[in-house]
């Protein structure tokens, strides 16, 4: 009996439910602190950087759809699995069938457009992490070049272009200030952001690795849900068949 009810439990589904939720925990979490220390940086050189304000927006939208989408496939996996074993026990189409097969359709639809969007994240964080990578070495030669050139006798101005051993911003076209704020030469402020730079940039790789882990716990749930309306619907029409069947010999 205890090895039969082992039989119908969905482990499938609750393993990447659980690592699913697991990482996306890290994600959010070290995204957040990453988001912070960038800003914080951004604050010290006095300028600031397009779309990081969506950051967060996007941060709470993922979380709540993975969240909700996730739990919804863990509760309809035990659905199945009660349909499943009505089926085994009494040999004919369990109440529910159908309408489980509409919502798995519904519900897998939902599930491969939040892993549509978590490619696309990827990707931004992907670019974020480069632009992290950039701006620190950016920092750090323009600290060598005041070692080694010494501080600058002049600053930008319409007349002056930002001097050779300053971190010049104006490049990066994900930075927005003007050009006054773009050339730093002050080390104070290069060496406050470079540090929060870096830790950004040191914990960045959790970023990452939680956003991957979970577009892989989510895609072979998304396969293993699809697989269950696939079972499903071929029990009901098996099952309708022999119903049929039986109908017509008794008639």
């Amino acid at each position: 009996m205890y090895s039969s009810c082992l039989y119908y439990v969905p482990w499938i589904s609750t393993f990447c439910v659980c690592i699913g939720v697991a990482s996306l925990g890290v994600w959010a979490y070290f995204t957040r602190r990453c988001r912070s220390l960038t800003i914080d940086a951004l604050d010290d050189l006095g300028i600031t950087a397009k779309n990081i304000s969506r950051i967060n927006s996007a941060l709470i939208a993922t979380a709540i759809a993975y969240l909700v989408l996730a739990i919804l496939i863990f509760f309809m996996s035990l659905w199945r699995s009660f349909i499943e074993a009505s089926h085994d026990a009494l040999g004919h189409i369990a109440r529910g069938a159908k309408a489980f097969l509409i919502l798995n359709f519904l519900t897998s639809t939902g599930w491969l457009a939040v892993m549509l969007w978590l490619v696309l994240l990827i990707m931004g964080n992907t670019l974020w992490g480069v632009c992290l990578y950039v701006i620190i070495g950016a920092i750090n030669q323009a600290k060598k070049d005041m070692v080694t050139y010494g501080t600058a006798t002049w600053l930008p101005s319409r007349n002056q272009p930002c001097p050779g051993q300053c971190l010049n911003l104006t490049p990066f076209t994900f930075v927005t200030a003007q050009l006054k704020d773009a050339c730093i030469c002050d080390t104070d402020k290069l060496d406050a952001a470079q540090n929060a730079f870096q830790q950004a940039y040191d914990i960045f790789p959790a970023v990452a690795v939680g956003n991957f882990i979970m577009l892989l716990a989510g895609l072979w749930l998304l396969v293993n849900f699809a697989c269950q309306f696939s079972h499903a619907k071929r029990e009901r029409e098996l099952l309708s068949r022999i119903e049929s069947k039986m109908y017509s010999e008794l008639g």
